[in-house]
Parts: structure tokens; sequence; C-alpha cells
């Protein structure tokens, strides 16, 4: 909804205003503004109507467990995407979306993220490597880890952390590789924390 009931107060070269619904009037850069229907603050950030969220707190967490369904593994370590559907937890500045977090307009910066999951055997002695993914792409150095599992050893924790800077519209989800072999893996449980520290 546009910006009604508008009211303004000069701070010098900025304004302090309040209204009802999403900004997009025409203020000096640096001026703030509360919209009245949601409580959230914005800052204009060119001296037009490009306007951004104020947030100082940001959180995003999503989780699955007991999963059955194989992620199927056709090349030798090769990351492939994690499909699995997550739960969304308590978010602000997240939302789930089927097996991705996305982060939403207005939370840009720098994020801690953290993944934890146990990985299931299925066949062989694969070694696996579980990583983060942001936008589709391939887990980098430090944001994965791996462990192997095995007749014996069926159920293993692989966990990683990492800081990754973040926008509005990016995803994250888990990629996987056999670094070993194209045995299938089950990712039986499975959570991705996300707190903006910066």
């Amino acid at each position: 909804m546009s910006t009604t009931n508008l009211i303004s107060k000069s701070l010098g070269d900025v304004l302090l205003e309040s209204g009802n619904g999403t900004p997009d009037h025409i203020s000096p850069k640096g001026s703030l503004y509360v919209d009245q229907d949601s409580g959230v603050a914005y800052q204009n950030k060119n001296n037009a109507t490009a306007w951004a969220i104020l947030n100082s707190v940001a959180y995003g967490e999503g989780y699955y467990q007991n999963n059955a369904t194989q992620t199927t593994i056709s090349t030798v370590n090769t990351w492939v995407a994690v499909g699995n559907t997550l739960i969304a937890g308590t978010n602000r500045g997240f939302s789930a979306n089927t097996s991705t977090l996305v982060v939403l307009p207005g939370y840009d910066g720098k994020y801690e993220v953290r993944g934890d999951v146990t990985i299931e055997h299925v066949g062989g002695t694969p070694n696996f490597e579980v990583g983060l993914s942001i936008n589709g792409a391939v887990p980098v150095a430090g944001t994965y880890n791996g462990n192997q599992v095995n007749a014996t050893f069926t159920r293993q924790h692989i966990g990683f952390s990492t800081i990754a800077n973040l926008v509005g519209g990016d995803t994250l989800q888990f990629g996987v590789r056999n670094i070993t072999g194209t045995n299938n893996v089950i990712i039986r449980h499975a959570g991705l924390f996300i707190r903006k520290n910066g």
C-alpha cells in the first residue's frame, strides 16, 4: 500500500516522518519514516523514492527430521542440491521456500550461518561432504565439512559454520557430494541456522 497520512518534521537536512503504508514518496537522503500500520522503520537512500528497511536484528531457521528420501549422487565428487523441504522455524528476515531459506528484501548484511545434518548409510563405504549452497552455487572452501558412513557406522553427524554476506533474494540450502563414489545418501535430519551479526 502506498504512503498515506504522511506527517513530516524537519531535522535540518533530513525529515522524521510517519504515515500509513510502505513509503513511496520523495524525501531527502537519510530521512527516516515509520509505517504506523506495521511499525517498520525505513531510511531514504537516494533523495527520491528509494527506501530501505532499518533492521538491526535478523535470524532464520529451517529444519527437517526423520527424512527417508535418498539424495541421488550420479557423479563422484560433484555437488548436488539437497531437495528436501525445510520446515520454517522462528524467522525474522527470512522465509522458508521448499528446500531453501530466502533472505527477505531489506535484510542485507553479514550473517553467521551454521548447518548440522545427520547422514544415513545407503550402500558402500562412501565419504560425504555437506555444505552451504548460496543461490545454487557449489559450497566454497570453509562452508562445508565431511564424514564417512558404512554398514557399521550407519549414521554420522556433519556440521559447518561460516560467515556470509547476504542480500535480499539470496537463497540458502544444503549441498552434498560423495567424494569417493556414486552411492546415494539420506540426509536424515538437518538444521540450517542464520543470525545477522553486521
